[in-house]
């Protein structure tokens, strides 16, 4: 296993954390406040390692992930990154409103209301593109072959809304010909 690898693996978001904080008696290492509400709990190769609270925006699109050593929480327009070697904090606005993560091998793409943002294992922008939808996207796979995110946008029209399926570049975020 490659020192990535083990990065990688040695930190979880836990569930029941509480509970098996009280089963095991071990305290919490670390508890970082950034509002009230949600509480998102990690694990640090099983051991309860880090506790982080956030506002809570709306129920179906506050998420939270391990990427690299960074626990990420989306909730509003916004992303927190929280560095879990340091605990120190980096916040990054996105447009519209945030959607979810979707991790491939070493990028984090993240989808907004407006498009997509690729970012690296550094925390560095390597694209953005806010011009893939007018409300919500949908991230469904990586097509390997055309190095392309298969994705749904939604777009809105004088008649309605609806979801149209496209290919985004994994190298510099433009749309491609299906």
């Amino acid at each position: 296993m490659s020192e990535k690898d083990s990065i990688l693996s040695e930190y979880q978001l836990t569930e029941n954390f509480e509970q098996h904080q009280n089963e095991f008696d071990l305290p919490v290492i670390q508890t970082i406040t950034f509002g009230n509400g949600k509480e998102y709990f990690v694990s640090r190769n099983g051991i309860p390692y880090l506790k982080a609270e956030v506002n809570e925006i709306s129920e179906f699109f506050d998420k939270a992930c391990i990427f690299g050593k960074y626990l990420c929480i989306g909730s509003g327009k916004t992303v927190i990154f929280v560095n879990l070697e340091s605990f120190a904090s980096l916040t990054m606005e996105v447009s519209k409103y945030f959607g979810y993560f979707f991790v491939h091998q070493d990028m984090l793409y993240i989808a907004s209301g407006k498009g997509i943002m690729a970012i690296d294992s550094k925390l560095q922008t390597v694209w953005k593109n806010d011009r893939l939808a007018d409300d919500g996207v949908i991230i469904h796979e990586v097509l390997a072959p055309r190095d392309a995110l298969r994705i749904s946008a939604q777009e809105a029209l004088p008649y309605g809304e609806y979801w149209k399926e496209k290919l985004v570049s994994m190298k510099t975020g433009e749309q491609m010909i299906a």
